[in-house]
Protein backbone atom coordinates (compact mmCIF):
# COMPACT_ATOMS: atom_id res chain seq x y z
CA UNK A 1 0.00 0.00 0.00
CA UNK A 2 1.47 3.26 -1.26
CA UNK A 3 2.21 6.27 1.54
CA UNK A 4 -0.46 9.52 1.74
CA UNK A 5 0.40 12.82 2.79
CA UNK A 6 -2.12 15.52 3.66
CA UNK A 7 -1.29 18.66 2.32
CA UNK A 8 -3.14 21.89 3.98
CA UNK A 9 -2.89 25.59 1.76
CA UNK A 10 -3.86 28.64 3.75
CA UNK A 11 -7.92 29.38 3.12
CA UNK A 12 -7.68 25.77 0.80
CA UNK A 13 -9.32 22.51 1.29
CA UNK A 14 -6.45 19.67 2.11
CA UNK A 15 -5.78 17.71 -0.35
CA UNK A 16 -5.64 13.92 0.02
CA UNK A 17 -2.11 12.49 -2.20
CA UNK A 18 -1.19 8.50 -2.46
CA UNK A 19 2.46 8.83 -3.05
CA UNK A 20 3.06 6.09 -6.21
CA UNK A 21 6.66 7.85 -7.12
CA UNK A 22 8.47 11.02 -5.67
CA UNK A 23 7.21 13.95 -6.07
CA UNK A 24 8.42 17.85 -5.81
CA UNK A 25 6.59 20.82 -4.38
CA UNK A 26 7.11 24.05 -4.80
CA UNK A 27 5.16 27.22 -6.28
CA UNK A 28 7.22 26.87 -9.76
CA UNK A 29 8.03 22.77 -10.26
CA UNK A 30 7.06 19.67 -12.44
CA UNK A 31 5.22 18.71 -9.35
CA UNK A 32 2.73 19.69 -6.69
CA UNK A 33 2.44 23.69 -7.29
CA UNK A 34 1.49 25.34 -4.03
CA UNK A 35 0.31 29.33 -4.23
CA UNK A 36 2.35 29.99 -1.02
CA UNK A 37 5.20 33.14 -0.89
CA UNK A 38 7.02 31.86 1.08
CA UNK A 39 7.27 28.57 -0.77
CA UNK A 40 10.43 28.61 -2.81
CA UNK A 41 9.87 27.78 -6.56
CA UNK A 42 11.70 23.94 -6.47
CA UNK A 43 10.88 23.76 -2.19
CA UNK A 44 10.46 20.32 -0.93
CA UNK A 45 10.96 16.67 -2.37
CA UNK A 46 9.06 13.54 -0.82
CA UNK A 47 9.87 10.09 -1.87
CA UNK A 48 8.25 6.60 -0.96
CA UNK A 49 11.14 3.45 -1.12
CA UNK A 50 9.70 0.25 0.80
CA UNK A 51 6.99 1.74 2.92
CA UNK A 52 8.82 4.60 4.08
CA UNK A 53 8.75 8.44 2.91
CA UNK A 54 11.83 10.54 2.63
CA UNK A 55 12.29 14.15 2.85
CA UNK A 56 14.52 16.39 1.00
CA UNK A 57 14.72 20.10 0.95
CA UNK A 58 15.99 21.04 -2.09
CA UNK A 59 17.54 24.45 -0.89
CA UNK A 60 14.64 26.23 0.35
CA UNK A 61 14.54 29.76 0.94
CA UNK A 62 12.48 29.73 3.71
CA UNK A 63 13.68 25.89 4.90
CA UNK A 64 11.15 22.74 5.56
CA UNK A 65 10.82 22.14 9.22
CA UNK A 66 10.10 19.41 11.06
CA UNK A 67 8.83 19.39 14.37
CA UNK A 68 10.28 23.02 15.15
CA UNK A 69 13.70 21.86 13.15
CA UNK A 70 14.70 22.67 10.31
CA UNK A 71 15.24 20.04 7.29
CA UNK A 72 19.18 20.37 6.31
CA UNK A 73 19.86 16.63 5.51
CA UNK A 74 17.21 14.06 4.04
CA UNK A 75 15.35 12.19 6.82
CA UNK A 76 12.72 9.73 6.93
CA UNK A 77 9.11 10.23 8.33
CA UNK A 78 7.36 8.82 11.00
CA UNK A 79 3.30 8.69 10.63
CA UNK A 80 1.85 11.54 11.75
CA UNK A 81 5.23 13.58 11.17
CA UNK A 82 3.98 17.24 10.21
CA UNK A 83 6.44 19.28 7.78
CA UNK A 84 5.82 23.25 7.42
CA UNK A 85 6.72 24.83 4.44
CA UNK A 86 5.66 28.61 5.16
CA UNK A 87 2.11 28.41 6.12
CA UNK A 88 1.53 24.95 4.01
CA UNK A 89 1.56 21.92 6.19
CA UNK A 90 2.23 18.44 4.71
CA UNK A 91 0.66 15.70 7.02
CA UNK A 92 2.05 11.89 6.63
CA UNK A 93 -0.85 10.25 7.19
CA UNK A 94 -0.98 7.06 9.07
CA UNK A 95 -0.22 3.68 7.36
CA UNK A 96 -0.29 0.28 8.15
CA UNK A 97 2.42 0.15 5.06
CA UNK A 98 4.13 2.10 7.36
CA UNK A 99 4.85 -0.05 10.46
CA UNK A 100 8.60 0.49 9.95
CA UNK A 101 8.90 3.74 9.10
CA UNK A 102 10.45 6.08 11.96
CA UNK A 103 11.50 10.11 12.67
CA UNK A 104 15.08 10.04 12.19
CA UNK A 105 17.83 11.94 10.31
CA UNK A 106 19.37 9.90 7.65
CA UNK A 107 23.12 9.63 8.95
CA UNK A 108 25.95 9.68 6.69
CA UNK A 109 27.64 6.79 8.75
CA UNK A 110 25.85 3.30 9.84
CA UNK A 111 27.35 0.84 12.36
CA UNK A 112 28.20 -2.83 10.73
CA UNK A 113 29.14 -6.04 13.02
CA UNK A 114 30.32 -3.54 15.49
CA UNK A 115 32.36 -1.11 13.69
CA UNK A 116 31.77 1.47 11.72
CA UNK A 117 31.51 1.63 7.98
CA UNK A 118 31.16 5.24 6.46
CA UNK A 119 28.52 6.27 3.53
CA UNK A 120 28.79 9.09 1.78
CA UNK A 121 25.82 11.36 -0.15
CA UNK A 122 27.45 9.35 -3.10
CA UNK A 123 26.20 6.45 -1.55
CA UNK A 124 23.07 7.21 -0.62
CA UNK A 125 22.21 8.40 -4.16
CA UNK A 126 23.49 5.28 -5.18
CA UNK A 127 21.59 2.99 -3.35
CA UNK A 128 17.95 5.59 -4.15
CA UNK A 129 18.67 4.80 -7.87
CA UNK A 130 19.20 0.76 -7.00
CA UNK A 131 15.94 0.53 -4.67
CA UNK A 132 13.70 1.66 -7.29
CA UNK A 133 10.84 -0.34 -7.61
CA UNK A 134 11.02 -2.76 -10.47
CA UNK A 135 9.62 -1.78 -13.75
CA UNK A 136 10.00 -2.88 -16.99
CA UNK A 137 13.55 -2.34 -17.88
CA UNK A 138 15.24 -1.66 -21.41
CA UNK A 139 18.48 -0.91 -22.81
CA UNK A 140 19.77 2.70 -22.67
CA UNK A 141 22.74 2.78 -24.46
CA UNK A 142 26.15 3.75 -23.76
CA UNK A 143 26.22 6.87 -21.41
CA UNK A 144 28.63 8.79 -19.56
CA UNK A 145 27.80 8.78 -15.29
CA UNK A 146 28.82 11.62 -13.15
CA UNK A 147 28.62 11.05 -8.99
CA UNK A 148 29.55 13.79 -6.94
CA UNK A 149 29.05 15.54 -3.34
CA UNK A 150 30.53 17.79 -0.48
CA UNK A 151 33.24 16.29 1.25
CA UNK A 152 32.99 16.42 5.06
CA UNK A 153 29.83 18.19 4.77
CA UNK A 154 28.01 16.91 7.94
CA UNK A 155 31.36 18.19 9.85
CA UNK A 156 30.55 21.46 8.04
CA UNK A 157 27.21 21.88 9.17
CA UNK A 158 28.09 21.55 12.62
CA UNK A 159 30.73 24.01 12.23
CA UNK A 160 28.17 26.61 10.63
CA UNK A 161 25.13 26.21 11.49
CA UNK A 162 21.76 25.36 9.89
CA UNK A 163 20.99 28.48 8.67
CA UNK A 164 24.12 28.85 7.06
CA UNK A 165 24.48 25.36 5.70
CA UNK A 166 21.07 25.90 4.34
CA UNK A 167 22.83 28.75 2.01
CA UNK A 168 26.02 27.07 1.07
CA UNK A 169 23.98 24.32 -0.29
CA UNK A 170 21.55 26.39 -2.28
CA UNK A 171 24.23 27.98 -4.01
CA UNK A 172 25.99 24.73 -4.33
CA UNK A 173 22.82 23.02 -6.15
CA UNK A 174 22.27 25.93 -8.16
CA UNK A 175 25.38 25.86 -9.56
CA UNK A 176 25.52 22.45 -10.86
CA UNK A 177 22.47 22.71 -12.12
CA UNK A 178 23.33 25.99 -14.11
CA UNK A 179 26.66 24.13 -15.42
CA UNK A 180 24.71 20.80 -16.38
CA UNK A 181 22.14 23.32 -18.68
CA UNK A 182 25.35 24.62 -20.37
CA UNK A 183 26.85 20.78 -20.96
CA UNK A 184 23.55 19.46 -22.02
CA UNK A 185 23.04 16.38 -19.24
CA UNK A 186 20.56 14.91 -17.58
CA UNK A 187 19.60 14.85 -13.66
CA UNK A 188 19.16 11.59 -12.42
CA UNK A 189 18.67 11.79 -8.83
CA UNK A 190 19.89 14.01 -6.55
CA UNK A 191 19.86 13.87 -2.89
CA UNK A 192 21.03 16.36 0.10
CA UNK A 193 24.38 17.34 -1.35
CA UNK A 194 25.05 14.42 -3.85
CA UNK A 195 23.81 14.28 -7.81
CA UNK A 196 23.92 11.87 -10.18
CA UNK A 197 23.91 13.08 -13.55
CA UNK A 198 24.47 11.76 -17.29
CA UNK A 199 25.95 13.07 -20.01
CA UNK A 200 25.94 12.21 -24.01
CA UNK A 201 29.79 12.15 -24.35
CA UNK A 202 32.69 11.80 -22.31
CA UNK A 203 34.19 15.31 -23.38
CA UNK A 204 30.37 17.32 -22.06
CA UNK A 205 30.97 15.07 -18.56
CA UNK A 206 34.47 16.23 -18.31
CA UNK A 207 33.78 20.23 -19.36
CA UNK A 208 30.71 19.97 -16.52
CA UNK A 209 33.28 18.57 -13.66
CA UNK A 210 36.22 21.51 -14.72
CA UNK A 211 33.74 23.87 -14.88
CA UNK A 212 32.11 23.40 -11.83
CA UNK A 213 35.70 22.80 -9.86
CA UNK A 214 36.77 26.36 -11.42
CA UNK A 215 33.62 28.19 -10.05
CA UNK A 216 33.72 26.68 -6.34
CA UNK A 217 37.51 27.17 -6.60
CA UNK A 218 36.92 31.16 -7.38
CA UNK A 219 33.83 31.08 -4.76
CA UNK A 220 36.55 29.50 -1.90
CA UNK A 221 39.10 32.39 -2.90
CA UNK A 222 36.09 35.21 -2.47
CA UNK A 223 34.64 33.89 0.44
CA UNK A 224 36.11 30.92 2.27
CA UNK A 225 33.33 30.45 4.46
CA UNK A 226 30.80 29.80 1.65
CA UNK A 227 33.46 27.60 -0.23
CA UNK A 228 32.57 23.71 -0.02
CA UNK A 229 34.91 21.04 -1.64
CA UNK A 230 33.41 18.91 -3.98
CA UNK A 231 34.43 15.01 -4.99
CA UNK A 232 33.27 14.13 -8.09
CA UNK A 233 34.34 10.27 -10.29
CA UNK A 234 33.08 9.83 -14.28
CA UNK A 235 32.75 6.79 -15.58
CA UNK A 236 31.29 5.45 -19.18
CA UNK A 237 29.36 2.57 -20.07
CA UNK A 238 26.20 0.53 -21.17
CA UNK A 239 23.21 1.13 -18.83
CA UNK A 240 19.69 -0.54 -18.84
CA UNK A 241 16.97 2.13 -17.50
CA UNK A 242 13.39 1.98 -16.65
CA UNK A 243 9.66 3.88 -16.87
CA UNK A 244 10.99 6.41 -14.21
CA UNK A 245 13.90 7.28 -15.75
CA UNK A 246 15.64 5.92 -13.29
CA UNK A 247 19.64 3.91 -14.68
CA UNK A 248 20.93 0.25 -13.79
CA UNK A 249 23.75 -1.94 -14.10
CA UNK A 250 27.19 -2.52 -13.05
CA UNK A 251 28.46 1.10 -14.84
CA UNK A 252 26.28 3.21 -12.32
CA UNK A 253 27.83 1.32 -9.40
CA UNK A 254 31.69 1.63 -10.80
CA UNK A 255 31.08 4.91 -11.26
CA UNK A 256 29.89 5.53 -7.94
CA UNK A 257 32.68 3.50 -6.35
CA UNK A 258 34.86 6.02 -8.48
CA UNK A 259 33.69 8.96 -6.91
CA UNK A 260 33.84 7.84 -3.45
CA UNK A 261 37.61 7.68 -3.91
CA UNK A 262 37.87 11.15 -4.81
CA UNK A 263 39.17 14.24 -2.27
CA UNK A 264 37.53 17.09 -2.53
CA UNK A 265 38.24 19.41 -5.28
CA UNK A 266 39.26 16.14 -7.19
CA UNK A 267 37.95 14.17 -10.23
CA UNK A 268 38.47 10.96 -11.07
CA UNK A 269 37.29 8.98 -14.35
CA UNK A 270 37.90 5.25 -15.27
CA UNK A 271 39.97 3.95 -17.78
CA UNK A 272 37.49 4.02 -19.93
CA UNK A 273 37.11 7.70 -19.44
CA UNK A 274 40.22 8.43 -19.96
CA UNK A 275 40.81 6.14 -23.54
CA UNK A 276 37.53 7.74 -24.62
CA UNK A 277 39.36 11.19 -24.00
CA UNK A 278 42.79 10.87 -25.22
CA UNK A 279 44.04 13.05 -28.07
CA UNK A 280 42.08 15.75 -26.27
CA UNK A 281 43.61 18.51 -25.79
CA UNK A 282 41.50 20.18 -23.58
CA UNK A 283 41.65 17.71 -20.66
CA UNK A 284 44.97 16.69 -19.28
CA UNK A 285 44.70 13.24 -17.31
CA UNK A 286 46.96 12.02 -15.21
CA UNK A 287 48.26 8.15 -15.26
CA UNK A 288 46.76 5.71 -13.67
CA UNK A 289 46.16 4.34 -10.39
CA UNK A 290 44.84 0.49 -9.97
CA UNK A 291 42.78 0.23 -7.21
CA UNK A 292 39.81 -2.37 -5.93
CA UNK A 293 36.09 -1.17 -6.09
CA UNK A 294 33.87 -2.57 -3.31
CA UNK A 295 31.48 -4.59 -4.93
CA UNK A 296 33.68 -5.13 -8.26
CA UNK A 297 35.77 -7.92 -8.89
CA UNK A 298 39.47 -7.36 -9.99
CA UNK A 299 42.13 -4.36 -10.04
CA UNK A 300 40.69 -1.10 -11.50
CA UNK A 301 42.37 1.78 -13.18
CA UNK A 302 41.49 5.73 -12.24
CA UNK A 303 42.75 9.11 -12.96
CA UNK A 304 42.80 12.05 -11.80
CA UNK A 305 41.78 14.84 -14.37
CA UNK A 306 44.03 17.88 -13.67
CA UNK A 307 41.52 20.43 -14.30
CA UNK A 308 43.48 23.47 -12.45
CA UNK A 309 46.31 23.10 -15.47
Amino acid sequence: MDPEVVVTQPGRQALHLVLESQLVLGRECEGLLLADAQVSRRHLELRPREGQVYCIDLGSTNGTFLDGERVTIPVVLAQGAVLALGDTTVRLADSPAMTSARKTTTSLSERVGGGELTRTSIDFVADMVAADEWQPRVDAGTVTILFSDIEASTERVSRIGDAAWVEVLELHNQLFRDELVRAGGREIQSMGDGFMLTFPSVRRALGFAVAVQTRLAAYEAEDPEKAVRVRIGIHTGEVITDGAGDLFGRHVHKAARVANLASGGQVLVSATVREIASGNRDFEIGEGSGVELKGLDGTHVVHEVHWQA
